[in-house]
């Protein structure tokens, strides 16, 4: 300690941040009192620790740094222990990858970067404090490190005893998490388990100004998980985007990525879409679960009514032309492609599918991927598919004037075309060609059907019966069906459903059927009001009066319909 003292005595009078007098006189009282040169030069009042530290990182060409406004990483912070860091006086601060930015008090003892590169496998980018600092800072950090890291465990645990052995270990597995992975890994992963097991959809963590909160989608309505501390925020986000193989470093702009997930056994095959949001808070992560894994349900048990689901399979059994379905994000329109393609699949029809992203994997199918950052666009895709030999196709969603001039001219050259839009009924759908460009009579001659879909969600088991007030009792009469107003299934509450009272989801479907008089309507341009009119006459129930069908049959509850379907859409 001596000679660093003499060093740095040295360097402090060369560069005269304090005189030749001030530097024999606290040299001496160090030696005396076996104390800190840094701590008498300060003390003294002979400079001040700003000061002295600029001008020892300038002459050593270090970049100084005042540990009272850093706070150390979580990441850093389990590269060392506790007792190393005071035993080296080094604080571990930040690390990406394997560099590891390490504050420490003795530029001098290049053997004290040399250990610490051992021990932690990273190359070492040092800034320089003083020695008081870098005390204070080791008993604060590694403290509340501990109080985080132990929150995280709790968590961790809280999400594993919900489904007890279910998120077990049983395999291997990149980063597999064993005694010596962090609370952050494990956290990452029993999270992405714990959505995938109570059937989540998608994962949102979130800070705010304090707290840091873990929601999960389930049954289409978000729902609280876990609240974290928000110390922990940057640590779980960075873990997420590692595994998305995102850039850790960007926190200003969005990112999207990818995760596959192969965790533990053979059912834990989970793709993930990842996206990232820079928010006021900090960043905000979206994850959208996406099961290959996940059998195709047949469409008998998607919710459609018998009345439709017996026109629906005459459609897509035509020849050619094409199948439009429309609705919101989240609305089933893939889950009832796939299921319709899965029922006419054969061995003797060519399918092939451009999608963005595969969802699912069936047999047979050529399913594409589509990737715009190197041009591989719905478009293009098409383009491709009508030199392949195709007797079906499947476009994953219809977005701009080329795609769509693509899938018509597809449809009306022999091909059964499945494609999707953004509306919010069957009727609209049709103007939207208009909107986009496209000739109206090119859409009349090639369209077999718009389906228009929601999801509802199921009432629990734990259901009771009621008899209907005088005004659910009206509103169900508006739905023009041959059904009776009965009794009404109300939501109780029970274990297998969270308390929630419903479990589950059905569909409901507006089917409109394409005929001559709507034909004629399309081809002079009509609005959508006029062509609902005239597909309700032809047949089409929407999406109210399938909602009440449901309720009526108790398959869900009144409040749960009128959330998804309007009265005014009769």
């Amino acid at each position: 300690m001596a000679k660093f003292d003499k060093k740095l005595a040295a360097i402090l009078s060369k560069c005269h941040v304090i005189t030749d007098q001030q530097r024999d006189e606290a040299l001496a009282e160090s030696e005396k009192n076996n104390a800190s040169l840094t701590q008498v030069l300060i003390d003294k009042k002979f400079c001040d620790e700003d000061t002295l530290i600029t001008a020892v990182a300038e002459e050593m060409s270090y970049y100084p740094v005042n540990l009272a406004k850093v706070e150390a990483s979580a990441e850093a912070l389990e590269v060392l222990t506790e007792e190393q860091a005071r035993n080296y006086q080094v604080l571990p601060i930040a690390k990406m990858g394997k560099m590891l930015t390490l504050a420490i008090a003795n530029p001098f003892d290049v053997l004290i970067l040399d250990d610490v590169k051992l021990i932690t496998h990273c190359e070492i980018i040092p800034v320089l404090t003083t020695e008081t600092a870098i005390k204070k800072a080791i008993e604060r950090a590694f403290k509340k490190n501990a109080d985080v890291q132990g929150e995280l465990s709790e968590a961790t645990a809280l999400l594993g005893q919900q489904f007890g052995t279910d998120l077990a270990p049983t395999g291997t597995q990149e980063d597999e998490e064993d005694e010596n992975s962090g609370p952050i890994i494990k956290l990452g992963n029993r999270i992405i388990e714990d959505a995938y097991l109570q059937g989540a959809s998608d994962i949102h963590i979130e800070p705010a100004e304090d707290r840091v909160y873990v929601r999960y989608r389930i049954d289409g309505i978000l729902k609280d998980q876990l609240q974290l501390p928000k110390a922990s925020h940057r640590a779980l986000i960075s873990r997420i985007k590692i595994m998305s193989d995102l850039n850790i470093s960007e926190r200003r702009l969005p990112q999207d990525g990818r995760i596959v997930y192969k965790k533990f056994n053979s059912k834990f095959d989970l793709d993930l879409r990842v996206s990232t949001a820079p928010m006021n808070h900090g960043e905000k992560v979206c994850a959208r679960i996406l099961d290959k894994t996940k059998s195709c349900l047949p469409l008998d048990k998607l919710g459609f009514s018998p009345y439709n689901l017996e026109m629906y399979r005459q459609l897509i059994n035509a020849p050619y032309g094409m199948v439009l379905h429309c609705g919101p994000t989240g609305s089933g329109k893939s889950m009832t492609l796939y299921a319709a393609l899965n029922e006419i699949n054969t061995p003797e029809v060519n399918i092939s599918t451009a999608e963005e992203p595969i969802e699912y994997t069936l047999p047979r199918l050529n399913q594409m991927g589509m990737q715009k950052q190197i041009g591989l666009t719905f478009a293009n895709a098409l383009r491709c598919f009508l030199r392949q030999d195709p007797d079906i196709i499947l476009v994953g969603e219809i977005r701009d004037k080329e795609t769509a001039e693509i899938a018509i001219e597809a449809a009306l050259t022999g091909h059964l075309l499945f494609s999707t839009l953004h509306t919010n009924d069957a009727p609209t759908t049709l103007p939207r060609f208009s909107e986009m460009g496209i000739e109206p009579f090119m859409v009349s001659t090639c369209l077999l059907c718009v389906c228009a879909q929601r999801l509802l969600r199921r009432v629990c088991t734990c259901k009771q019966e009621d008899n209907p007030r005088p005004e659910e009792a009206v509103l169900m009469r508006r739905a023009k069906d041959d059904a009776p107003v009965g009794r009404l299934m109300r939501p109780a509450g029970c274990p297998r459903c969270s308390g929630t009272g419903y479990k589950g989801r059905t569909g409901i479907h507006e089917l409109l059927r394409n005929n001559d008089e709507l034909k004629t309507l399309i081809n002079k341009g009509a609005h959508a009001e006029e062509v609902k009119v005239a597909a309700r006459v032809g047949g089409m129930r929407t999406l109210f009066e399938d909602a009440m069908e449901k309720v009526k049959a108790g398959i869900t509850t009144l409040p749960e319909a009128l959330g998804t379907a309007r009265p005014d859409d009769t």
